[in-house]
């Protein structure tokens, strides 16, 4: 493999990784936007129904 070559590897191997952590940040922001979405809907459920969600809400934050 040549300098040339492997130069090109390189940036082809940095552009990936930027591209996977753009991804990354992108799916990190969704899913506490949709967090907060969910915390704000089991606010308007009926009490009770509110711990069952809770709870369920509870172990997915806990699981990530």
């Amino acid at each position: 493999m040549t300098e040339f070559d492997e130069a090109i590897g390189l940036v082809q191997t940095q552009n990936k990784a930027r591209s996977y952590n753009t991804k990354v940040r992108g799916l990190t922001q969704q899913k506490e936007e949709l967090m907060v979405l969910a915390k704000q809907m089991i606010q308007e459920l009926p009490d009770e129904k509110k711990w069952s969600f809770e709870e369920r809400l509870k172990k997915i934050e806990n699981s990530s």
